[in-house]
């Protein structure tokens, strides 16, 4: 109620001192709001008796009213004032007119810091001073040679050095490592057939093999091996017979004038680098990984090869030791007779080599064709029945097949889905034939499933065999051929040879050996005992004719 009566004595007031920021209420004092200053401080000299008297006033209806009296300050927080007093603006902003005058000198203070405890000389004297000897001198130096001779290996083996497989291997194949082998041609036969000719990557085997070539060569007819053929992406391998052939290019066969011609490798004529090249034979499935990823390389694309995997060696026989067969060539006119194995058998006392009896479907084909066309192929006759769907699936494989018939190397009867007349008849499958020569390895697989009386009657027999053999005339190693009979009969060729063994009557085969898919090898002599990697019971068409373990073989 009292603030509302001077209430418009203070806006007048402060609207005469704009530049206040703050005004601060203080009671006490005579004076009234409005009232100049000089009246203020003469009413204070002269009314000091009477300062309690007027502290009270009282209006028109004999209230008491309460003085106040304004006392103006300044914020710390508000601008500086526009007078001339000593915090106003223009003081601030005056030229200082005092003139500088420099110090001589000036008091500075310098701080020194404390020793560290261990510099501490009392400590000093505690501290035993270190023995210097000849290893402490030489082993910081010995481990920092270690881890750069160890940096400096790791930067080379991991960023400069190419760490491809088989890049400074000394063998064309390795049984523990996959070595590269670049696609050099690839002919297609029909639309699931084909043959892949490939060729090793690298050359650094060449060196090793020139030099050591008996021990390194692989094309051996003494034996059926194969490689497997990685596929990177699913990380699959598959087993496959590669065959000693290559293609022959010219600069017509480049310019697409001309095809390449496939022949079969002869290491007394072609380059050591042919030594490396070989053919594959492989049918596309259309759920195959491996054989849809090789039949889809080009030209120019790589494939990984390992091994060899020995799958089968044939049975030892004492002629291998002294005598070799010719190697089958291109044309059968450029093969050479064999002029010597007559003369061997006879002189030697040598049985004959066994028969062998070979049934392949599709391209289980390869493992025969590998044999008959290595080095040192098979010295006995081979019976070889193909199965296929139709004609025409073994391309220019068949023109070889033709040949090695026309030498009487083989007999060749093709059987097909197509046609009903050549479909094997069981009937004409034949009995085995007793091996004309045991080794040891043999004659155990013989006995195995015979009873213990029957396995001493076999063994002495072949032991009194054996001391009939051994019975030679004296010197008969020593003695010269004196005449032509002696000699026995002289060829020009092996294909005027094949006219007079073709009239020969051949003895049944003593061997057997079934490769294709596990349909028809189940057919043929029973299936295989995958799970424990064994050949597992001999039945099928062979089983029903007597055939067992000792004689057939399931690849």
């Amino acid at each position: 109620m009292t603030l509302s009566v001077y209430r418009p004595v203070i806006l007048r007031y402060l609207r005469r001192a704009p530049c206040l920021a703050q005004v601060r209420f203080t009671s006490g004092g005579p004076e009234f709001p409005g009232k100049p200053k000089e009246e203020k401080d003469k009413n204070n000299g002269s009314d000091k008796s009477n300062k309690n008297a007027d502290l009270t006033k009282k209006d028109n209806h004999n209230h008491e009213l309460q003085s106040f009296t304004f006392k103006s300050t300044t914020s710390k927080s508000a601008p500086a004032p526009m007078d001339e007093s000593p915090n106003g603006i223009q003081s601030l902003l005056k030229k200082d007119r005092k003139p500088y005058i420099p110090k001589l000198n000036h008091k500075r203070l310098t701080f020194e810091y404390p020793d560290l405890p261990k510099d501490d000389p009392s400590l000093n004297l505690l501290n035993k001073p270190k023995k210097i000897s000849r290893w402490t001198r030489y082993i910081p130096k010995i481990l920092t040679v270690l881890v750069g001779a160890w940096g400096v290996y790791v930067v080379k083996v991991w960023y400069l050095d190419d760490n491809s497989e088989g890049q400074k291997s000394n063998d064309l194949l390795d049984v523990d490592e996959f070595h590269k082998f670049i696609i050099t041609h690839k002919e297609k036969i029909d639309d699931d057939h084909y043959i892949i000719e490939v060729h090793p990557k690298y050359d650094r085997w060449e060196y090793s093999f020139a030099s050591n070539r008996e021990l390194k060569k692989l094309w051996n007819g003494d034996k059926i091996w194969s490689v497997e053929i990685r596929q990177p992406d699913i990380n699959v391998v598959r087993s496959y017979t590669p065959l000693p052939m290559y293609y022959m290019k010219s600069e017509y066969t480049r310019s697409g004038e001309k095809a390449p011609l496939l022949k079969i490798f002869n290491p007394a004529t072609d380059d050591l680098s042919r030594n490396g090249t070989m053919c594959f034979y492989i049918k596309r499935y259309p759920q195959g990984e491996v054989s849809r990823y090789i039949t889809s390389k080009e030209i120019g694309d790589e494939l990984e090869l390992r091994g060899p995997n020995i799958e089968y060696r044939f049975p030892y026989h004492p002629l291998k030791t002294v005598h070799e067969r010719p190697i089958f060539k291109d044309l059968p006119s450029k093969v050479e007779p064999d002029n010597l194995i007559d003369s061997l058998l006879r002189d030697r006392k040598f049985p004959p080599m066994d028969n062998l009896t070979f049934y392949a479907a599709g391209t289980g084909i390869a493992p025969i064709l590998q044999v008959l066309f290595s080095e040192n192929p098979y010295l006995g006759h081979v019976n070889l029945h193909y199965f296929a769907q139709k004609p025409g699936e073994l391309g220019i494989l068949t023109r070889f097949l033709l040949f090695l018939d026309k030498l009487d190397r083989i007999d060749f009867e093709c059987h097909y889905d197509n046609q009903r007349k050549t479909k094997l008849n069981p009937k004409t499958v034949l009995p085995p034939n007793p091996p004309n020569y045991y080794s040891p390895k043999r004659l155990e697989q013989s006995t195995s499933n015979l009873t213990p009386e029957e396995a001493l009657n076999v063994k002495l027999q072949i032991m009194g065999d054996e001391e009939k053999e051994q019975k030679i005339e004296p010197g008969l190693k020593e003695k010269l051929i004196q005449s032509a009979e002696e000699r026995g009969e002289r060829y020009t060729s092996a294909l005027e040879q094949a006219q007079v063994t073709k009239k020969e009557k051949k003895q049944p085969a003593a061997l057997a050996i079934v490769c294709g898919p596990d349909g028809f090898v189940e057919y043929m002599a029973g299936a295989k005992d995958l799970a424990r990697s064994q050949q597992g019971k001999i039945d099928g068409v062979l089983g029903t004719k007597k055939w067992d373990n000792s004689n057939t073989h399931k690849l």
